[in-house]
């Protein structure tokens, strides 16, 4: 028995640092000798971009740390414009900053108009995001319904709301975080500088990554989203990606279109300083110490689930920044009772869920613990309560909300028959209800029979050993970092010598419940994938990140040494994180090798297409579709998202025989579909390419069958390119293109 407290000290000291050797350098090992990531980390874009991206980080941390103009200008200005204009970066953050700006400046002044106090604290700037947020949806879903809601409209509102905007009357976000930044010490600087850089890292990386899914549907909204002059216009697409909740993409729509990816992924990026906001403040109601809260941050924010997820346009990131502002609120609520406290929680987890579905177990169960909490334990006195008008504004943000979520369940219910087009349960009650799904929209089986054998070889991948295998999570790790806090807590209980932390109680019973429903959604529902995804479990992983520092940092604070070599930890695992970032995000790696060359233009998108195209070898089809009017109905086989960058809504005929494989029973209802959807182009492989097609590119059976027929129609046109053909259908008369649905409307 060890009874030596010094003794148990080095005891622990020892396994702290054998513990991080084993959480970062076995799953590296796994990474790479040999890996998943073995070549990407070996291609010149990788390093050379690295170790750019290390210059980078080094300048920003050591002119953050420093006073004056000078150091400042030639430490931090400096290098961070030619890092920007380097990567063809600069004017999209410029851009997606000021549209960041309008919104919350939008925020202040529904702020004003609500008889709050001035904004003081960055929770202010959180809740005038979420106020901006709303007014904007509100106003944009609004002219939609009225048939004014195209992209350039959106534009000129926004313009509009600009204006509005200047009446908030209150520094901007980018100001106020300048002033503060001044206030705060050396080292908390030197951490905001190497945060900084790696949001400028990310930036340069959006011109490189270019992720399956961000292209499938939410990097062509002109397209899928918003073609004409309203959201709520249909469509004629099957997959059911197109019927999720479009809260987050609708905010896209005013910097999609502009010849450039980046601007829409930077808006993504942009948001997440307000999350790691959140975090802050979250981190302060649950008592995690000072020092520790900015070496948290960075693990959050390195964290390759969502680091890797903010590059897009998926609404995950927004989605997790409105579940935290929720347990902001719910906390709140919980320490004082204040009706304001439990309206905002209500209005947070309602927009959570408004973008992204998979919130909704998670808003869920915040709402009934922050209940329960709000029943068994005694309010705490404080001195700062809310003013007289912030249930009045916490009111206006709920009944905003409930507005933008009859807009947004709308366009679902009128456009695919049924108010979500997911999880299974919802689609079960509606139908129960007598909705039927409404054509051409599908569905799919959302819930898998959970294989309860494998769990603990994914559970052991997932933490130690990620690997090809886990398909989709390997690009969107949800990191170990969380579990080796728990360790060091564990640990500081057996090092002893100290008080142990408060009592957490039914205070943090919020936190807790997201906690456990990413526990029961991983092991308890089954998603047909090895691991699931990633940003699946950010809405548990970023609270746990959060409770594990201070189960683990509380408990430290009596054990000197211990907390000094736990927080030398820390840096190692941001280390790690950013690397696994800067590999693997859509399964691209780095930035751009060493070059002089300063004038490439931000608006690269119509050379990647070219590019894209010639190497996929359908130039010719690419041009010829450009050229007609509108946007063209277009189904095919292509390699891989090669389809998607073509100027027309092209859907992948694997993905619609996913939802919907009725389509392909035989010859006359696939050419059913073509006529009642108005499809008028077929692209498919070359009969002598078809042995060298993969996955994405296979002809199923009946659309061989019906290709050939179709060409023989009357108006029918086939154009040859390298390595496919374009059927044009154009000419083809409906009765002649589905001769039997003719006869059946007779």
């Amino acid at each position: 028995m060890i009874r030596s407290s010094r003794l148990r000290t080095n005891v622990c000291l020892a396994a702290l640092l054998l513990s991080v050797l084993a959480f970062v350098a076995v799953p590296i090992h796994q990474l790479l000798v040999p890996g998943p990531f073995d070549w990407h980390v070996r291609t010149p874009r990788f390093w050379q971009g690295g170790l750019e991206a290390v210059v980078l980080a080094a300048l920003l941390a050591a002119g953050f740390a420093r006073d004056g103009r000078l150091p400042w200008f030639g430490l931090v200005a400096l290098p961070a414009a030619f890092y920007l204009r380097r990567h063809a970066v600069d004017v999209p953050l410029l851009i997606d900053l000021a549209y960041l700006e309008i919104t919350i400046g939008l925020g202040m002044a529904a702020r004003r108009a609500l008889r709050l106090e001035p904004a003081r604290t960055g929770e202010d700037y959180l809740q005038a995001f979420v106020l901006g947020f709303l007014a904007w949806s509100l106003a944009a879903w609004t002219l939609s319904a009225f048939g004014l809601g195209s992209i350039v409209q959106l534009r000129w509102l926004t313009l509009l709301l600009a204006g509005v905007a200047c009446l908030g009357r209150t520094a901007p976000l980018t100001l106020y975080a300048w002033r503060r930044l001044h206030r705060q010490e050396r080292d908390t600087r030197r951490w905001c500088g190497l945060l900084a850089a790696w949001l400028l890292i990310l930036f340069a990386r959006s011109n490189v990554v270019i992720g399956y899914d961000p292209l499938w549907y939410g990097l062509r909204p002109e397209q899928v989203l918003d073609p004409g002059h309203s959201l709520f216009e249909p469509l004629g697409l099957v997959s059911p990606v197109y019927y999720f909740p479009k809260l987050y993409e609708a905010y896209l729509l005013p910097v999609s279109r502009l010849r450039d990816f980046s601007v829409i992924d930077g808006v993504t990026i942009l948001l997440l300083p307000l999350l790691l906001l959140a975090c802050l403040a979250l981190m302060r109601r649950i008592a995690v110490p000072a020092r520790a809260h900015w070496p948290v941050l960075a693990l959050v924010v390195t964290l390759p689930a969502l680091a890797n997820t903010a590059i897009g346009p998926k609404p995950d990131v927004i989605s997790t920044l409105f579940v935290l502002l929720a347990a902001l609120a719910a906390l709140d609520f919980i320490r004082q009772r204040h009706a304001a406290a439990g309206l905002w929680m209500l209005a947070c987890a309602g927009l959570a869920c408004l973008a992204k579905l998979t919130a909704i177990p998670y808003a869920g169960a915040l709402v009934l613990a922050t209940l329960i909490g709000a029943w068994r334990a005694r309010p705490t006195a404080t001195a700062e309560l809310p003013s007289r008008y912030a249930t009045g504004a916490a009111a206006a943000a709920l009944v905003a909300t409930l507005l933008v979520a009859g807009f947004v369940t709308a366009r679902t219910w009128l456009l695919a028959g049924l108010p979500t087009i997911g999880p299974d349960p919802l689609v079960s009650l509606w139908r129960a209800l007598g909705m039927q799904l409404r054509e051409p929209a599908g569905t799919l089986h959302w819930a898998h029979p959970v294989q309860w054998n494998a769990l603990p070889g994914v559970v052991f991948d997932v933490l130690l050993r990620p690997h090809h295998e886990l398909r989709h999570m390997i690009i969107t790790w949800i990191g170990n970092v969380w579990l080796w806090l728990a360790l060091v807590a564990v640990l500081a209980r057996f090092a002893g010598g100290g008080s142990a932390p408060p009592r957490v109680g039914l205070s943090r019973l919020p936190l807790f419940a997201l906690i456990a429903v990413g526990v029961y959604v991983f092991f308890g529902v089954g998603t047909g994938v090895r691991g699931s995804d990633g940003n699946y479990f950010l809405f548990a992983v970023v609270p746990g990140i959060l409770v594990a520092a201070t189960a683990a940092f509380v408990r430290l604070e009596a054990q000197p040494r211990l907390f000094v070599a736990a927080l030398a930890c820390l840096p190692a695992f941001v280390a790690f994180h950013a690397s696994y970032s800067f590999a693997s995000a859509g399964w691209n790696a780095g930035t751009r090798v060493f070059d002089g060359r300063l004038n490439r233009t931000w608006q690269d998108l119509p050379a990647r297409r070219r590019q894209t195209f010639d190497s996929t070898g359908m130039a010719r089809i690419a041009d010829y579709l450009a050229e007609l009017p509108g946007s063209p109905r277009v189904v095919g086989c292509t390699a891989l998202s090669a389809g998607h960058w073509l100027s027309a809504r092209y859907e992948s005929i694997p993905q619609i025989a996913i939802a919907r494989p009725e389509y392909f029973d035989d010859t006359a209802v696939f050419r059913r579909f073509l006529a009642t959807q108005r499809i008028q182009y077929l692209i498919l492989p070359l009969p002598d390419e078809l042995a060298n097609t993969n996955r994405s590119e296979e002809v199923p059976r009946v659309v061989a069958v019906a290709a050939a027929e179709l060409q023989a129609l009357p108006g029918a046109r086939r154009m040859d390119d390298r390595r496919y053909y374009l059927l044009d259908l154009s000419a083809v008369a409906r009765e002649i293109l589905d001769p039997a649905g003719a006869a059946a409307a007779r």
